[in-house]
């Protein structure tokens, strides 16, 4: 099998037929080959990837549209894209019939039901176009899809993503993830982020492998899942990492067939990271890379795990580059900085985008010289591994000393109330920048704001710790389920001014 979801399937061949038969109804319908498709998609569907196979038979450009949009947020893109179909599955059926630019689409295809007023059935559409293959002129430097990053401080971009970028970070991801032929993938995810396509999906599909969507799986049905089908691979999400681990506590018998576990989403405390490795041994597969690189450009491999690469904390790194990538350190001025000194993060790969959709000068602004000037900031140790300190534009400047959210999150994690965090910098008269932190607590927690901040205080030096601290019930989020730390200096800034949340001495 192709894909599964719960009980229903696709063979390998059943995808292409109905692959090409979407490509010949779109034609049929005057979607000319090269045009831009939207497509947003479910995880509760095996149509879905039906839908982005056919667009590649097709030559068409798919934009993706992540699932957890709403209506003008979906409208901007289409919009933006310039895309004349839309291809959705059920779930989202919703916010479709919402939307104000369906009206101006050549097809506009639902799949599920119900079908909403102006749709076809994607089904129908199908059912009456052949399945014959054509050939479809299409170079590898043809756009193959358009990504939207996820616009944490505006309007976001649309990454444009070559034939030849997808195909080498297809052939790249078997070889960095450990994958085998004929594998069978767990897979907690869904289709919502553009990197679950090449860094899961095609991937598997390419090495003749299964992936099983198990989105919303308890750790019980997540671990009896692996061991009743073998599973080859899974994907460890931030948020999910701590189920991952109850599920492999209670099924251990996956561990006989798993053979790598894959981090994604956001940084791993290094405690929870030890913790994970003691329980899989070597299995963790440590990456970095965003969506303007497409594939992974650092990795881990089996024996850092057993500390035979000699990385100064190899908890903390995100590994060292890949052969098919290079990655440097640079200061404000792009001159490089030695091992040990951060800065701006440069990067060098053969899967790189072609450039933002339409926006040459934000293009212009990060690629230079075929380098991809990042925005994230890290350094590098004397073996060569690569450790993220945050993005540029978040760091604090306290007090003329740098501070960076990513190291002062990591420490208030570490405490047992605290669920999540994240930090950012409030104008501060005496300092410049106050270092400030939006905590949740864990349910039932009955901590104060004193004892998270002595916490704090414990572990970092007076200069980083939190000045202000706000308890809030939840962080704001947008459709990448990225924190918008723009919007909590927004809504926080009056506050800090009006409660004692001063930090005393720093």
């Amino acid at each position: 099998m192709a894909v599964t979801v719960g009980e229903h399937s696709r063979t390998f061949g059943e995808v292409i037929d109905r692959g090409w038969r979407l490509a010949h109804a779109l034609r049929d319908r005057g979607v000319a080959p090269g045009s831009f498709v939207a497509a947003m998609l479910g995880a509760n569907r095996v149509e879905s990837l039906e839908v982005y196979v056919g667009l590649a038979l097709g030559g068409y450009t798919a934009v993706h549209v992540n699932d957890r949009l709403t209506a003008p947020e979906v409208d901007y893109v289409i919009s933006d894209s310039g895309a004349v179909a839309l291809v959705h599955t059920d779930g989202v059926a919703g916010v479709a019939a919402e939307m104000t630019t369906t009206a101006g689409l050549a097809a506009w295809l639902a799949i599920g039901d119900p079908t909403p007023a102006g749709a076809e059935s994607f089904d129908a559409a199908l059912a009456g176009a052949t399945s014959e293959p054509v050939p479809t002129p299409v170079t590898p430097d043809d756009i193959a899809l358009v990504g939207y990053t996820s616009g944490t401080t505006g309007f976001p971009k649309g990454v444009l993503v070559s034939h030849r970028a997808v195909v080498n970070c297809i052939k790249l991801v078997p070889y960095a993830y450990r994958f085998p032929l004929q594998g069978h993938a767990a897979f907690p995810g869904g289709w919502s982020f553009v990197s679950g396509l090449w860094g899961v999906i095609f991937p598997h599909f390419y090495t003749g492998s299964t992936v099983a969507f198990i989105a919303g799986a308890s750790p019980d049905e997540w671990g009896r899942h692996m061991v009743e089908n073998k599973a080859t691979f899974t994907l460890g999400l931030t948020p999910l990492i701590p189920g991952l681990m109850e599920a492999l506590r209670l099924h251990p018998g996956a561990l006989d067939t798993l053979q790598s576990v894959l981090h994604s989403g956001g940084p791993l405390p290094p405690e929870l990271a030890a913790d994970l490795v003691a329980l899989i041994d070597d299995r963790l597969v440590e990456t970095y890379g965003m969506t303007e690189v497409v594939g992974p450009i650092t990795i881990t491999n089996r024996s850092d795990w057993r500390g035979l690469g000699g990385a100064d904390s190899i908890f903390e790194t995100v590994g060292r580059p890949l052969p098919t990538s290079s990655m440097r350190v640079v200061d404000a001025d792009g001159n490089p900085l030695p091992a040990g000194e951060v800065g701006e993060l440069v990067i060098e790969a053969d899967t790189m985008f072609s450039g933002y959709h339409n926006q040459p000068e934000k293009t212009a602004a990060v690629l230079r010289d075929g380098s991809y000037f990042t925005g994230d900031l890290g350094y590098r140790d004397e073996a060569g591994y690569y450790y993220l300190t945050g993005r540029a534009q978040e760091l604090i400047i306290s007090g003329g000393a740098n501070v960076y959210p990513a190291e002062v999150e990591r420490v208030l994690m570490l405490m047992d109330d605290v669920t999540e965090a994240a930090v950012f910098g409030l104008p501060d008269e005496r300092w410049g920048e106050a270092v400030s932190a939006a905590v949740v607590l864990r349910p039932g927690s009955t901590a104060t704001v004193d004892e998270v901040r002595d916490f704090a205080r414990s572990q970092l030096a007076g200069y980083k710790k939190p000045v202000h601290l706000f308890f809030l019930d939840e962080l704001p989020r947008n459709s990448g389920m990225k924190v918008m730390k723009h919007v909590l200096k927004e809504q926080l800034a009056g506050a800090a001014g009006s409660t004692d949340t001063t930090g005393g001495q720093r």
